[in-house]
This record gives C-alpha cells, sequence and structure tokens, in this order.
C-alpha cells in the first residue's frame, strides 16, 4: 500500500469515526430573554416610587448550553451550562460568575440521573421549575422571596444531585453538598431531598432542605431547616394549587440560601387558581400568607398574573401584586435602603406593577 492509499485509507475511517460521534451526540443551545417595565411605589427610603427596567418578570434571563452523548445500553453522559444575564444591560446576572445558573456533568440511564457541579435544588425542580404549584415570580409574588424561604427555589455550589425515574407517576430527589471546610466536613454541607407524585389531573410533592452554617471560624453548629409540600389538581381548563412551607432559623450562620438571620421559625401557605381562557390567554390568582410565630409578625401578598402567547415562543406577560406588612415585618418585592431583613421598612405596603415580554429561542 502506497503513501496516497495509506492516507486515503485513514482519511476514510477518520471520516467515519466523526460521523458516528457526530450522530451519538448532540448539543442544544437554547435560552429565555424575560424583561419589561415595572412600576413599584414605597422604594428607596419607603415614601418613593420609582419606574424601571425589569430583569426578569416570571423568570431570569439565561442562556443554557445542554448536550447529551450515547455510550451505548441506555447509558448517556449529560452536561448544561447556565448562564443568566441582564437584558437591559447586557450584563451577568451574577458579578464574576459567568455559569451562575446549572452547570453540571453527569449520567442518565435506566437508573435515573445522577449530576455533579452546581444545582437548582430538588425543591426548584418539584415545586416551582416550569408551571409549578408555588408560582414563580423574580421580582414580585413569590413565596421564595420571603426572607425565610429562599430554600424553595434555590441555586447550590459543590452539590451532587441523583433523579430516580419514574415509576407510575412517583419520582424521587436527593442533592447533597460538600461543605469542603478542612477539620470540619460537615461545616456548609446541604442535604434537600424530594418526592413526588404526577398523574392524571392530580400532583403531590414534598421537599425537605437542610443547611449547616458554612463558617470557617467561629463556627456556630447553626442549621437552617426547611420543609415543603404542596398538591395541584386540574378540572378542565382549570388548576387549583396549594403549598405549605415550614421554615426553622437555628441561629446566626454563614448558608448559601439566605443571610446570617437570628434564631427564628415561620411559616407560609400558598392558595392559587390557573384559568386557561383560550388557546392563547392564561390567568392567575395567588394569596401567600407569611407568618413568623418567633417574632409574631406578618406578611400578606395578593397577586394577578396574565399571559398572553402571541407564539409558541412568546410570550406578553402582566403582573400586578400588593404587600402588607404587619407587626414590624419588613418584607419587599423590591428592596429599600434599609437594611432590616427582607429588604424593607417595618409594616410597610409595596405595589408593584410589570408589563414585559418574553422570548424563548
Amino acid at each position: 500500500m502506497n503513501a496516497l492509499t495509506r492516507f486515503s485509507a485513514a482519511t476514510i475511517v477518520l471520516g467515519a469515526l466523526t460521523s458516528t460521534a457526530t450522530a451519538q451526540s448532540n448539543m442544544t443551545i437554547s435560552g429565555i430573554i424575560d424583561t419589561g417595565l415595572m412600576r413599584v411605589n414605597h422604594v428607596g427610603d419607603g415614601t418613593q416610587s420609582n419606574t424601571f427596567m425589569i430583569n426578569g418578570i416570571l423568570s431570569a434571563s439565561n442562556v443554557s448550553f445542554q448536550g447529551k452523548e450515547d455510550l451505548g445500553n441506555g447509558l448517556s453522559a449529560i452536561y448544561q451550562l447556565q448562564a443568566g444575564f441582564n437584558p437591559s444591560e447586557g450584563t451577568l446576572l451574577a458579578n464574576n460568575q459567568l455559569f451562575s445558573r446549572n452547570a453540571y456533568v453527569g449520567l442518565n440511564g435506566s437508573f435515573g440521573s445522577l449530576t455533579l457541579g452546581r444545582h437548582w435544588n430538588v425543591n426548584d425542580d418539584f415545586f416551582v421549575a416550569g408551571d409549578g404549584i408555588i408560582k414563580g415570580g423574580y421580582n414580585a409574588g413569590a413565596m421564595f422571596r420571603f426572607s425565610e424561604f429562599d430554600a424553595v427555589s434555590e441555586l447550590y455550589n459543590n452539590t451532587i444531585k441523583y433523579v430516580t425515574p419514574e415509576f407510575g407517576g412517583l419520582q424521587g430527589g436527593l442533592m447533597v453538598g460538600l461543605g469542603e471546610n478542612a477539620g470540619n466536613f460537615s461545616a456548609g454541607s446541604v442535604t434537600n431531598i424530594g418526592l413526588k407524585y404526577a398523574r392524571g389531573p392530580f400532583y403531590i410533592a414534598i421537599g425537605h432542605d437542610r443547611e449547616k452554617d458554612a463558617a470557617d471560624v467561629n463556627n456556630t453548629g447553626n442549621l437552617y431547616k426547611l420543609t415543603v409540600v404542596g398538591a395541584s389538581y386540574t378540572i378542565g381548563n382549570t388548576r387549583a394549587r396549594l403549598g405549605f412551607a415550614h421554615s426553622d432559623i437555628g441561629g446566626p450562620g454563614k448558608f448559601q440560601s439566605i443571610p446570617s438571620l437570628s434564631e427564628r421559625k415561620a411559616n407560609a401557605w400558598e392558595v392559587g387558581v390557573d384559568y386557561k381562557a383560550s388557546r392563547a390567554f392564561t390567568a392567575s390568582a395567588d394569596f401567600i400568607y407569611r407568618k413568623n410565630t418567633t417574632l409574631s409578625n406578618d406578611t400578606k401578598v395578593y397577586r394577578l398574573l396574565g399571559l398572553y402567547a402571541l407564539s409558541m415562543r412568546t410570550t406578553l406577560i402582566a403582573n400586578i401584586a400588593y404587600l402588607n406588612n404587619s407587626d414590624g415585618a419588613s418584607e419587599t418585592f423590591v428592596n429599600t435602603n434599609s437594611t432590616a431583613a427582607g429588604g424593607g421598612f417595618p409594616n410597610q405596603t409595596q405595589t408593584g406593577v410589570a408589563l414585559g415580554l418574553r422570548h424563548l429561542f
């Protein structure tokens, strides 16, 4: 075989291998651009109003690189790199953090999926993601915006996540986070476990989150614990939703999901209904009630949301939410100049109205 023949044979073999590899693996680039205008009162010093471009009415804008490689025998390698950004400015959502949303790699097969990296927690998967039981609302009208309840929907670094396949509508998930503190391995550890059942018109889920103080100096050992349950039932074009969360903060500490707070317990209830009036228009109404049982203060949120689909990918959004604090509570939709927990001034009210556009690509 002369040199030319050997070169031609090698080229053919290389081409065949490349074609095979291409056929067995793929990458999808997708994302969300969610932006609009928001008018909100009682910001700044607590007496002022503001109108601004909002970076996310329903969810944070992001670009996602997601891929899968067929390894044979039903086993696949999977990955996702998801970069959050602010469309109003073209800047990263998080400073000095390119892939501020999901960033993981793992395996998927008949056993389920096992991934390593940075993840949304199991709570977000089972309660919030997509058209969840606990309604989203990036800047207004979401349970996870309350200061004690961030772990209802949160991202965690240095985590291992396992999600089972579905068995007759039943599915479970477990996420474990490594504290990575020398000499105190449990410091900063995170455990989140969840279980859901979805069959026909009925959906129910339960989740529990446990985080330990991550401080490498003067570690308190304090825990942040959150338990969430929720259910929904669909009849025709109407879906009724119910959610409940209990937060137990053992005391100050360095946690991934919440700021350092004094010892406290709180409960939150959410009641909602979604009505699909037509193929294009869906309306939602929500009432959320938060009660801090340690500090004896409470917050009420009322929200109306309208979605009008111009196409499969493009949706007009109208969102109005009203918040009322009592007995010293200081929660907000949009933070004020206050340094109090929740970002607001005690007993203030706040109304936010947002109109915008959401495009999926």
